[in-house]
């Protein structure tokens, strides 16, 4: 009966751990993690040995230069399709919008239009907003040869799923890269069948079946249209390119680019709008232009349908709950059967790297099986089944036990109590101590170090948010001869009294009231506008005005009154906080220089 019991406790730790991942999993808890480990993949994976039909002519900065505009005209595209053409490439793909004509030469554009039968243009058919899309280029939509060249970006701003079609007013639009790799394909007698299933196409030795939205790390992903995961295909020294400029002054041998699929687009630096991040980049130095991107995807159909070389893909998700289940079985094992916790705490990075090795194994292989979650499930179960078992020798070891600590346990019990209170007594000193470090004793508003914490720690989140933070700067004016006059004690009191109509003033939860130093006091308010922040200065100075506190000393008025600089940005990279206090000092000054007992209102950035 024992056995029972402790074969039912580890089964319900397994099946719960199994549960409880399965519900992270799916609630998409572990999704930007997956994400992650897939694009450590793709980083460790060694360039792949094979050869493209592929070249791309790119326009950098230095060909900018060259043409001396940008876009470029109609007369400087036609003239570069005539080039390309000239040498007799498989087909050209035109990454260049030319939904309206720019002069001069739009007559010469037409007219390569209508001469040359395989250059694709592109159409931007999903737009981010209302009226974002793009059309094609009219001669080229009425000879079905346009692609559309809308990329999938997923929640972390990177590229990781192919959009071969998309099914627009009952109709399938290939996209750009699709459309090439066919009219290549087809040149060499392949053409696209339906597979077994409804949703698969067979295209010579490869296989392409819709993006199941939970496939992979994937947890309800928007898969419209036709889409698949992208297994980049990385090759050494990268697919071939050359610049528009060796192109039109005939620096490219013909052998280049006959019988190529030819790509056509922007990759300079300055053309940031059309610069996407992979899981190959780590920061904005390692984006990848469009064109590449939709480069990629032809190379990726055509190396799969002429080679096999395999497509990625996840497994269904019944299986991955079964994985998941399974390697909480292997951690609950683990777990209940080393006893010794160092055995334990060394085995288990063991298994975690087994976990992971399985699943680079099967990306090498093209299959993307999730690695978060099954290691979340071995590490839970096991100290759980460790825990368990620990527990268990300790309920044997109390039983034989009991008879000789029954005498002892009132006192053990008060001794739990009496470190329990001591503890709370701790923590209560603690939170005291902490509060006392970052608050002004006179004030009981935030001193000047935790003003320095706040403003740091705000000043990035508005940068990563892009909203506007705005900063109060505000003195009292004469504050040295009301002083003088009433007294310190008197000075304390008017302090107070500040501080709290500045506190019951900028009462939002995110706003914080510090004392900047002596009579200075100092207002965050993120996420605020400079004409909000400028309206909450005012209402500071017209309360301050209401209290009357007198103030016979002061060269201003009768009673206190209170100079303010306001300052607000949205801030940027190229400005630094230090910079942002700097002008909110300086619009105080300003206050002061135009009377004092004003608002100053600056808002950046100033250069």
């Amino acid at each position: 009966m024992k056995r029972l019991a402790r074969w039912r406790s580890l089964g319900a730790i397994t099946i719960g751990v199994t549960t409880a991942v399965i519900g992270l999993q799916v609630s998409g808890a572990l999704q930007l993690l997956e994400w992650e480990i897939l694009n450590q993949w793709f980083r460790w994976r060694l360039p792949e040995s094979r050869t493209v039909p592929i070249v791309l002519v790119t326009i950098n900065d230095a060909d900018l230069q060259w043409a001396g505009r940008w876009p470029l005209s109609d007369q400087q595209v036609a003239a570069l399709l005539q080039r390309l053409h000239r040498d007799r490439p498989a087909a050209i793909g035109l990454d260049l919008y030319r939904d309206l004509p720019i002069q001069p030469g739009h007559t010469e554009l037409l007219t390569a239009f209508r001469t040359i039968p395989n250059v694709i243009g592109i159409s931007k058919a999903v737009g981010a907003t209302a009226g974002s899309t793009v059309l094609p280029p009219p001669m080229l939509r009425d000879r079905n040869q346009v692609g559309v060249n809308d990329l999938l970006l997923d929640a972390d701003g990177k590229v990781r799923r192919n959009l071969l079609a998309i099914d627009q007013h009952g109709q399938d639009k290939l996209a750009l890269g699709t459309k090439l790799a066919l009219i290549y394909l087809s040149q060499r007698g392949i053409i696209a069948q339906g597979g077994e299933a409804g949703s698969c196409t067979q295209l010579g030795k490869a296989q392409f079946c819709r993006l199941d939205p939970n496939a992979g790390g994937y947890v309800r992903a928007d898969t419209s249209g036709n889409q698949t995961l992208s297994n980049f295909l990385r090759i050494p020294g990268g697919i071939p390119t050359v610049s528009l400029k060796q192109v039109m002054t005939n620096q490219v041998p013909a052998s280049t680019i006959q019988d190529k699929i030819v790509f056509v687009g922007a990759k300079a630096d300055s053309l940031w709008g059309d610069r996407f991040y992979t899981p190959y980049s780590t920061d904005s130095d390692t984006t990848w232009a469009g064109v590449e991107i939709h480069a990629n995807v032809t190379a990726q159909i055509i190396t799969s349908a002429l080679d096999g070389r395999p497509l990625l893909q996840g497994i269904p998700e019944c299986w991955e709950w079964g994985y998941i289940l399974f390697w909480a079985g292997v951690g609950t094992a683990l777990g209940w059967s080393l006893h010794s916790l160092r055995w334990t705490i060394l085995l288990c990075p063991t298994a975690i790297v087994s976990v992971f090795a399985i699943a680079y194994s099967g990306f090498l292989l093209g299959w993307w099986v999730v690695a978060v979650s099954p290691a979340l499930a071995l590490l839970s179960a096991m100290l759980l089944s460790h825990v368990f078992w620990a527990w268990q020798a300790l309920k044997q070891a109390n039983q034989i036990l009991e008879l000789k600590v029954q005498e002892r346990t009132q006192e053990l019990v008060e001794k739990n109590l009496a470190l329990e209170q001591a503890r709370q007594v701790a923590e209560s000193a603690n939170q005291l101590l902490e509060h006392l470090a970052r608050t002004d004793e006179l004030t009981q508003v935030a001193n000047r170090r935790f003003f320095n914490e706040y403003l740091n720690q705000e000043w990035y989140r508005m940068m990563r948010e892009q909203l506007p933070l705005s900063l109060i700067l505000l003195d009292i004016d004469c504050f040295k001869l009301y002083n003088d006059t009433y007294g310190h004690p008197a000075g304390d009191r008017c302090l107070s009294q500040v501080a709290s109509t500045l506190q019951l003033t900028a009462k939002r939860p995110a706003d914080r009231v510090a004392r900047y130093g002596g009579e200075e006091f100092a207002i965050i308010l993120p996420n605020t506008p400079l004409a909000g922040a400028t309206q909450l200065a005012n209402e500071i100075r017209s309360k301050i005005h209401h209290l009357q506190i007198p103030h016979e000393s002061s060269y201003v008025s009768s009673h206190v009154t209170l100079s303010l600089g306001v300052v607000c940005i949205v801030p940027l990279p190229d400005v630094s906080l230090g910079q942002f206090i700097s002008k909110a000092d300086e619009a105080l000054y300003q206050a002061k220089m135009q009377g004092r007992d004003r608002v100053v209102a600056v808002e950046l950035p100033v250069r």
